[in-house]
């Protein structure tokens, strides 16, 4: 839905000024407010091929200076273009407004060439009806870049152009240069949008549990970066649906069929079908496997013990220890307290500080048992003389009091030790 674009206005590749209508009464207040301080874009949810989405100059009337300075009247006058085929039209504010809510024949629409029929909020937003209103961004004159995307794999990288001058890169109107992934012109581009965006999107759309499409696309529109001569890059529209296979899509309509598809074609395009089969029995696999977590989970709300594991961190070492990673825990901990979490119990990342044994101490009392993930000889690097004596005495004290240690003091120096092997 349109709408996303709303729920992720906030990120690096939104727009803050995004706004969505699901009512004529937000419409009129949103629109002439948007409408008064910049050009915009207005898109309908339905449709794909540019219909329904509207560019918006202000005519004979100068912007304000700030948003929200002004507001529009009903008769003020507004320059359009549909995006679909670039036609042009002028109305006023008003007969836009009718025409996106009850449409062109309706009462005070005026004259419309437009082919479609507007109502874009019919049904309400429980059936798709809305509208998304966005800030008009000039370098859509340079193209839009679209990653086609199968899950989470970038399978190519196309760059759609206008033809002829015009702002509409859709449908036929546009001419195509395709990428490669990891091509030098949009890597920067490829790297931010699927290491970083896609994992924010999907949580920012409270889709964190959902799988990826297996076929989709985001759409980015270039604009000056804050940065003076930098370019950064916004989303435009995801397409998520029914993504079509153009090459194979390009026979459909008549009395042809894949078995007209031009071979060059054709061997082309099971690229991405072939990667799209291979995709979702990974996905499957992963599915089967269970999700993956690369966090602590959260606890369980009625936990049948209380666990955590304990870590120490080296004064001065990279990371806190060869053994860490760049978060300073080790990296097998957090599997760890997920493993426990998962079958029941409640588990937390500790960190011993030797110069705060006594708080430390406090700490794990309440605690049921304790993981020590500590390597021999840590201890005694960059600490007071007599650290991991007073560390072994306080864990011995837990096992006194008839709490779990793993592993104990005791196991370490004795079954741990090479002479084990003498015994």
């Amino acid at each position: 839905a349109k709408d996303a674009l709303v729920k992720i206005k906030d990120m690096s590749c939104g727009l803050v000024d995004t706004f969505a209508y699901y009512e004529k009464a937000e419409l009129e207040e949103g629109f002439k407010k948007t409408m008064a301080f910049q050009p915009r874009v207005i898109k309908q949810n339905r449709g794909s091929a540019g219909e329904g989405i509207w560019l918006c100059w202000l005519e004979g009337k100068d912007y304000c200076a700030n948003f929200g300075d002004a507001t529009l009247e009903d008769d003020d006058k507004i320059k359009l273009m549909e995006m679909n085929d670039n036609h042009v039209e002028f109305h006023t504010v008003k007969e836009f407004i009718i025409f996106c809510t009850d449409g062109p024949t309706a009462e005070g629409a005026g004259t419309w060439a437009s082919s479609f029929p507007g109502k874009y909020l019919e049904g309400g937003k429980a059936q798709g009806g809305q509208l998304v209103d966005q800030r008009f961004l000039p370098r859509i004159a340079e193209g839009e870049v679209r990653m086609l995307m199968v899950g989470d794999v970038m399978q190519m990288i196309i760059h759609k152009k206008p033809e002829g001058g015009g702002l509409s890169a859709v449908g036929g109107n546009s001419d195509y240069t395709y990428f490669k992934p990891g091509c030098a012109e949009y890597a920067e581009l490829e790297s931010k949008f699927v290491n970083h965006d896609i994992p924010m999107v999907m949580k920012q759309l409270d889709l964190e549990n959902d799988p990826l499409p297996i076929l989709w696309t985001g759409d980015f529109i270039p604009r000056d970066g804050d940065v003076p001569g930098t370019t950064d890059y916004v989303v435009g529209e995801f397409n998520c649906s029914c993504v079509g296979i153009s090459k194979f899509q390009a026979v459909c309509g008549g009395e042809k069929t894949l078995a007209d598809v031009p071979d060059a074609d054709y061997y082309e395009s099971i690229k991405l079908t072939d990667l799209m089969g291979t995709t979702a029995v990974r996905m499957l696999l992963q599915k089967k496997q269970g999700p993956r977590y690369n966090t602590l989970l959260p606890a369980p709300a009625d936990p049948k013990f209380k666990t955590a594991v304990i870590e120490f961190v080296i004064p001065g070492a990279k990371n806190g220890g060869s053994d860490k990673g760049p978060d300073g825990h080790r990296v097998d901990s957090i599997p760890i307290a997920n493993g426990l979490i998962k079958a029941g119990a409640s588990c937390d990342l500790i960190r011993y500080e030797f110069d705060k044994h006594e708080e430390f101490t406090a700490t794990v009392e309440s605690y049921d048992a304790l993981l020590v993930r500590i390597n021999p000889g840590q201890l005694s690097q960059g600490t007071t003389p007599g650290t991991q004596a007073r560390f072994d005495d306080l864990m011995n004290a837990l096992l006194a009091k008839g709490k779990l240690v793993w592993s104990s003091p005791g196991v370490q120096q004795q079954m741990g030790a090479k002479d084990a092997l003498v015994k």
